[in-house]
């Protein structure tokens, strides 16, 4: 039973629908991550915004020259699921929404741990 649902983007539909055990993705964008998280296996969860990759940046412009090569690390939430790395892009999402859901994961989680 979903107790809540945080819609990120409607075209595609792009949500999270949490309950009291995890939470699920819908993604219908190309990009498919359509499963169910159980928050009693995640671990080191956090949300990244468009940023700069200075370091592959760096090495692109020596070695290809130009700044055409920029490179971002793009709008994401990472996190550990036993023991599997997941990342799920949020591009084209509202960031201030991506930083609710990991701060809601990140409480259910706390919440097992107590």
């Amino acid at each position: 039973m979903v107790s809540e649902k945080i819609i990120l983007r409607a075209k595609p539909l792009f949500e999270f629908d949490f309950s009291q055990e995890g939470f699920g993705v819908i993604d219908n964008s190309k990009d498919n991550n359509n499963r169910f998280y159980r928050f009693e296996n995640i671990r080191n969860i956090e949300s990244l915004t468009t940023s700069s990759n200075w370091f592959i940046t760096i090495v692109n412009f020596v070695f290809f020259g130009g700044p055409k090569y920029h490179y971002y690390e793009r709008q994401q939430i990472k996190f550990k699921y036993m023991e599997e790395k997941i990342v799920i892009l949020t591009e084209n999402c509202e960031f201030k929404n991506v930083v609710e859901i990991s701060k809601k994961i990140k409480s259910n989680i706390s919440n097992l741990n107590t």
